[in-house]
């Protein structure tokens, strides 16, 4: 596990829950053998001394009151020169036992409140551990850092490179704007709450392992990057075959089906100089370029992106090579660097689009990863 220092408001809270547990008394020693239901352990952060102490009554009735929170399987408590500092261990990683590279994921506590809920969610469902089992095919020759976390109240995810140290980071506010932009129910294109969700979620973070590999495997790329990471991401995403592919493509479709909706409504498109000069395309090219390489992928499959009027056909005539395009370019650039008989076992084992029952929050108007 990967330990990340925490603030001193952090420190205070586990403090102030070790007092509220009960008296704190007897001298101060280590505890080997564990600690009893009710009971808790006092850590002086001057003296440094682990004082063990007897919960008077039920704690459990007293948990919100405290300020508690579940830290999941594990926690260390370390010292770094005259500071304490706490540190939980991610779901589904054994306490004290090191993650394995070369990928590594965390969980940063968020310190704004309202993103408490989100930050519980998508650890309680694993969403970076199974990510990083999806990136588990490729023979990274340095480490990744993926980390979901607190971004100020900005919703993005990015992929960052500070010296030899990278990392793809997601932002709770991103997690928390999407969850809040999705479809109360399944949308008459059949797109379902869940696939919304896991669809646009797998494309951001997907966009972003595009950036982090073009960037680990030194590969060149000619015309915009942001361009190139899209295609990364949906020709992983038609990797897990037609079924699941097509709920893939369609929940990450989703994220654009309002500026679409609006581009049909007001066919007269007018747009601020300054929206051509992003290093992103618009929404509106994205969306295109994502139906329209599922739809060269397989035409059968995806046959409802012409019928349905998602695609216009004079661009569904070019849209084979399209896909034939970004294959090529992903077997030159990347196939060297991936453990195909991995890959294909990753690709039909993730378990991507199990049922999931969380209700949606109401509408609005969705907005794309950057």
């Amino acid at each position: 596990m990967t330990i990340a220092c925490r603030n001193s408001s952090n420190i205070a809270a586990v403090l102030t829950l070790a007092l509220a547990a009960g008296a704190m008394t007897g001298a101060a020693r280590a505890q080997s053998t564990g600690i009893v239901d009710n009971n808790g352990i006092f850590i002086d952060g001057k003296t440094f001394q682990i004082v063990p102490g007897k919960g008077n009554g039920d704690v459990a009735n007293r948990l919100s009151t405290m300020g508690a929170r579940e830290i999941g399987p594990g926690a260390i408590i370390f010292r770094s020169g005259d500071k304490l500092y706490i540190a939980g261990a991610p779901m589904g990683t054994p306490a004290l036992e090191p993650q394995k590279g070369p990928v590594f994921i965390e969980y940063e506590p968020p310190k704004d409140p309202a993103l408490q809920d989100i930050y519980e969610r998508i650890k309680e469902r694993r969403g970076l551990e199974i990510f990083k089992g999806l990136l588990s095919p490729f023979r990274l020759p340095v480490n990744l850092t993926v980390r979901t976390q607190g971004c100020d109240g900005v919703a993005n995810a990015y992929f960052d490179r500070d010296g030899d140290k990278r990392s793809i980071r997601i932002c709770y506010e991103y997690l928390k704007q999407l969850v809040n932009t999705l479809p109360k129910e399944t949308t008459p294109a059949g797109i379902t709450p869940q696939d919304a969700l896991v669809g646009q979620f797998l494309f951001a973070i997907l966009h972003e392992s595009g950036h982090a590999m073009f960037d680990i495997f030194q590969t060149p790329i000619w015309g915009h990057q942001e361009d190139s990471a899209d295609q990364f991401a949906t020709y992983i995403m038609l990797q897990f075959g037609a079924g699941k592919a097509h709920r893939l493509i369609k929940g990450a479709a989703y994220a654009y089906h309002g500026y679409i909706k609006q581009l049909k409504d007001k066919p007269e498109v007018r747009m601020p100089l300054a929206a051509f000069s992003s290093d992103h395309g618009q929404p509106e090219e994205r969306f295109y370029n994502l139906v329209c390489m599922a739809y060269g992928y397989d035409p059968k499959e995806f046959a409802e992106a012409v019928s349905g009027d998602w695609l216009p056909e004079s661009r569904a005539k070019k849209c084979k090579w399209q896909y034939e395009d970004a294959q090529y370019a992903f077997q030159q650039t990347m196939g060297p660097h991936i453990d195909k008989e991995q890959a294909r076992k990753v690709l039909d084992d993730t378990p991507w689009l199990a049922s999931d029952s969380t209700p949606a929050p109401a509408n609005s108007t969705p907005a794309a990863a950057k």
